[in-house]
């Protein structure tokens, strides 16, 4: 399925509407007109992602906004020009090596719903032209000065709104036609293509009268008004609103407390505290607070997480150690040209017999950074390595914290190595059995005649797996696959050499790094229908809580 990338189009300066500041800077309630455009777009799971086009001068502005409100899927903030196609073309420019949908909307329409979102996404799976609009409910006349003309059918006439909907490389040709007419006029995108690319039907969409443009000083209490009756509606199907205190560890040691408070709205808390790594938490809205609490700052850590990834890969070019994306990382910047909307990690591999040479580079880590691997820190008992930025704090399922090791913002590198070439079902079933009986030996045990029992049995499992591992290894050859050491290849997954080597390059987050030489089908090797997105109940992250900023 193709992603949908929504263009919020914001680059007007005001000159028109009268005020001190751009329009789409102005106060709606709590947020600006902008805020409340992209919010919804932020929000659509049909968006993959974002990006927004502004004036030069309030870049910065923007950037502001996007940490402020954890707007995940921002993935570019481009720079417009003085007419609305300048500022369309500054988004084709972004996407020209990509085969994406575009939705063009105007930061000036803030109340823009999800429903319109909805129906203009629903429409590019069968149409490559799409625009919203509204039936008039006026009679509209020609007129010659003060003269009337006649009366057009009111039937056959609609109101144009936006968002306007493309695919992107159609968009492109009607501009680049446009671009070389000697009397192009400026005019809205579907203008363009209805005039250059007449065979081109352009969809339509309903409308609603809240997707208004704000025009002019009078339309704010207008606004207003309709985002007073959203929030009433909002707030009377909701229960009471909560406040909850979480109290988490900042150092190594056993949980001193750092602590953030989650509310759903400015109305007066009711609050408890609780203990990161109870097992169970008695507070109805705990997980709910706790989840909202994530996704507001989902943006901030995703961006912490990509300086990380920086200063690793910086590193491994410098000293010529391969490196690749991995997981879910390699598949948000095919799918998304970036994170997963929801995920919250990075993935990495490198070559097993290129990790020494990568633990000596990352002496030369910034103060704040820290390599961590089973050689440092053998209590975090996984076998992967993982650099942690130590200034910051993440919980997972799996943290102990009665063990003393650095539980900061990482990025997880995986060692990869030669496989013995076994028959795919011998090898997938070697690989998870001892995978599982590795996970349950490294668990926390108690003594007890059952947990005994499992410790023998699950012994003697790992050892037998690994002796067929082994033995095998001797009597195939080693270089037709490629996957995660014995340790880590707990889905037995693996790949053909010739799909990983020789490597290649790909963008993620705006920025180029090393991926495997066939992508496509790495990502097949992994999750089959790699393109195909997960059921909303699936779509979280791994983070129980995270703090991208300790104090």
């Amino acid at each position: 399925m193709t992603p949908n990338v929504a263009v919020v189009l914001a680059g007007g300066v005001g000159k028109r509407f009268g005020a001190p500041e751009p329009k789409q800077f102005l106060m709606l309630g709590d947020k600006t007109v902008l805020e409340h455009a992209v919010a919804t777009f932020d929000r659509n799971e049909h968006i993959a992602e974002i990006a927004v086009v502004v004036h030069p001068d309030y870049v910065d502005r923007v950037q502001e906004m996007m940490t402020r409100g954890g707007w995940h899927k921002v993935k570019h903030i481009l720079c417009g020009g003085a007419e609305r196609t300048d500022s369309t073309q500054a988004a084709l420019r972004a996407y020209a090596d990509r085969e994406v949908n575009l939705l063009l909307h105007d930061a000036a329409r803030p109340l823009v719903s999800d429903a319109i979102v909805d129906r203009v996404c629903k429409a590019l799976e069968q149409h490559s032209a799409v625009a919203v609009a509204q039936p008039v409910t006026d009679t509209i006349v020609r007129a010659d000065a003060d003269l009337l003309q006649g009366t057009l059918v009111r039937s056959t006439l609609r109101s144009m709104q936006t968002p306007q909907a493309f695919r992107c490389e159609v968009l492109a040709q009607a501009f680049e036609l446009a671009m070389q007419d000697p009397q192009f006029q400026a005019t809205d995108d579907c203008g363009v293509v209805a005039k250059y690319l007449p065979n081109v039907a352009i969809h339509l969409v309903d409308g609603e009268e809240k997707n208004k443009k704000l025009t002019s000083p009078e339309d704010l209490p207008i606004f207003c008004q309709w985002l007073k009756e959203e929030g009433n509606k909002s707030t009377s199907s909701h229960a009471a609103p909560t406040s909850t205190k979480i109290k988490v560890s900042n150092s190594n040691a056993a949980p001193t407390s750092a602590e953030i408070e989650v509310s759903n709205n400015n109305t007066a808390p009711t609050s408890a505290n609780v203990e990161v790594g109870e097992e169970h938490v008695a507070l109805g809205n705990f997980k709910q607070n706790l989840a909202e609490h994530n996704q507001k700052h989902l943006r901030q850590m995703q961006l912490k997480l990509v300086d990380i990834l920086r200063e690793i890969t910086t590193l491994c070019d410098r000293h010529n150690i391969p490196y690749w994306l991995d997981s879910g990382t390699l598949l948000g910047a095919v799918r998304h040209g970036g994170f997963i909307p929801w995920d919250d990690d990075i993935d990495i591999c490198v070559p097993v017999e290129d990790l020494p040479r990568l633990v000596e580079a990352c002496r030369e880590l910034p103060k704040h950074l820290s390599l961590q691997c089973p050689e440092t820190e053998p209590q975090m008992r996984m076998p992967v390595y993982k650099v942690r930025d130590n200034n910051s704090l993440i919980v997972e399922a799996g943290d102990d914290f009665a063990l003393s090791y650095e539980k900061g913002l990482f990025v997880d590198i995986f060692p990869m190595t030669a496989w013995p070439s076994f028959g795919a079902k011998f090898s997938r079933k070697v690989a998870r059995g001892y995978c599982r009986a590795n996970a349950i030996l490294h668990a926390q045990h108690y003594y007890s005649l059952r947990s005994t029992a499992e410790l023998f049995y699950f012994g003697m499992k790992r050892a037998l797996f690994a002796t067929l591992w082994k033995v095998g290894g001797w009597f195939c050859r080693k270089d037709k696959y490629y996957s995660n050491t014995l340790d880590n290849s707990g889905n037995g997954n693996r790949h053909l050499r010739t799909t990983v080597f020789p490597l290649t390059e790909i963008e993620f987050e705006g920025e180029r790094f090393k991926a495997p030489a066939n992508v496509d089908q790495y990502l097949k090797d992994l999750f089959r229908d790699y393109m195909a997105l997960p059921p909303e109940e699936h779509r979280t992250g791994h983070a129980i809580f995270f703090k991208t900023q300790l104090d």
